[in-house]
């Protein structure tokens, strides 16, 4: 059986978290089947490459955090507040933690990676966020959230279940197994059911093409993003 996001995660096949990706087809596609993922599927992306995105990526999820923590501000309830604290804590505890240990073994302290420079993509992307998050309302935020969630959750998910995917002497499958894990893939569905709560208490559909855009763009940014690691110092 083909794998499908809309079947391993139910609630993409109706709500805004699935119209949005549904109606960002072409550069979903572009962002989820870049070429910088496929070779890490196949574990044939250089480690130099690797290693100045996980550097990039490291300092782009501090900003993706504080963009987040923006949003238990904005939090009209204690739920809203709870399940972005809930994403604050995952960035925190655990991705930052799995940037930290891949740095490690190439003898670059966290030290080291927050003294780099940002590089364009970086500087691009997160003062979009940022930007949204702090001129918009909580749905502006999340929707311009969503695709850095659910897009890596939907990569390490889809890398997971392709049997071509190479598992054995994989030097990027710690990285894979992470977004594909069941830590994340929690994470990932809760965020889709906010954003479709959310949704509905904002009145999504009135507003659609703003939010269209917004998350067109985050997804665009984000398949830009991989190529971070192409330039830059390290």
């Amino acid at each position: 059986m083909t794998w499908t996001a809309e079947r391993h995660w139910p609630v993409l096949a109706q709500g805004l978290a699935g119209r949005l990706r549904r109606d960002s087809a072409g550069d979903w596609d572009r962002f989820i089947h870049h070429p910088f993922v496929r070779s890490l599927a196949d574990g044939t992306l250089p480690e130099e490459e690797f290693r100045r995105f996980l550097v990039q990526d490291y300092l782009y999820l501090i900003q993706y955090a504080r963009a987040y923590a923006l949003a238990i501000y904005k939090g009209a309830t204690l739920e809203d507040m709870r399940s972005a604290s809930a994403i604050v804590t995952g960035l925190l505890d655990t991705e930052l933690a799995l940037h930290i240990a891949y740095c490690a073994s190439w003898g670059l302290t966290e030290a080291d990676m927050q003294g780099q420079p940002e590089s364009l993509e970086l500087l691009a992307y997160t003062r979009f966020i940022l930007d949204r998050a702090q001129t918009g309302d909580l749905l502006d935020l999340i929707v311009t959230l969503a695709p850095c969630l659910i897009g890596y959750g939907e990569i390490g998910a889809r890398l997971h279940a392709d049997p071509a995917t190479r598992r054995e002497g994989n030097p990027y499958w710690p990285w894979i197994a992470l977004y594909s894990g069941e830590k994340f893939t929690g994470f990932v569905e809760a965020g889709i059911r906010t954003l479709d709560t959310l949704g509905a208490r904002y009145g999504a559909d009135a507003r659609y093409p703003m939010l269209l855009s917004e998350f067109r763009t985050s997804v665009r940014l984000e398949a830009a993003f991989w190529l971070a690691g192409q330039s830059g110092p390290l």
